[in-house]
């Protein structure tokens, strides 16, 4: 097979064009945020449903598989996870949910919530923030997307626990 010597040429416009078309391209692409899925409900491997009660006890899961992160969280309660519809039928309240690593509140902005007017729906309902769920075992210190729902953001936000300087 033969090729014409020398090339065609090709249009400096045609050229700038297809330079400015990769770029773009290769921008779209590194541009583009992993879903990590924060709030998805997922599974614990245990019977306990209702958290630690006292805000004592914070369980996770790991690997749970069907989270991206491989984290499956259910904070120690702060304060009851239940709607008032929720406590009217006795139903439980926000359940285990799927978790990543956070720096800031807004690395948990896009975490999948329930809805409100469903009672039988256990995702969160008030959004996630990045706190720290404990202090001890394999993510000790780590912060992490949280469920609103089972803690109350003091004014100013959270602040690193003592035990993790």
């Amino acid at each position: 097979m033969r090729f014409p010597f020398p090339p065609p040429s090709i249009s400096r416009n045609t050229r700038s064009f297809a330079l400015a078309a990769l770029a773009l391209a290769m921008f779209g692409l590194a541009g583009a945020c992993e879903d990590k899925h924060v709030g998805r409900s997922c599974e614990l491997g245990t019977t306990s449903q209702m958290g630690g009660g006292s805000g004592a006890i914070a369980i996770l899961a790991s690997p749970a598989l069907e989270c991206p992160s491989r984290i499956c969280l259910l904070p120690g309660a702060e304060k009851d996870p239940r709607s008032a519809a929720q406590m009217a039928m006795g139903l439980p309240g926000t359940g285990p949910l799927c978790t990543a690593s956070c720096e800031e509140n807004a690395d948990c902005e896009d975490g999948e919530t329930g809805d409100a007017n469903n009672a039988a729906d256990q995702r969160c309902r008030t959004g996630f923030a990045c706190t720290w769920p404990t202090t001890v075992g394999d993510f000790r210190c780590q912060r992490l997307c949280v469920c609103r729902d089972f803690v109350f953001e003091p004014p100013g936000g959270f602040v690193k626990p003592t035990v993790c300087n």
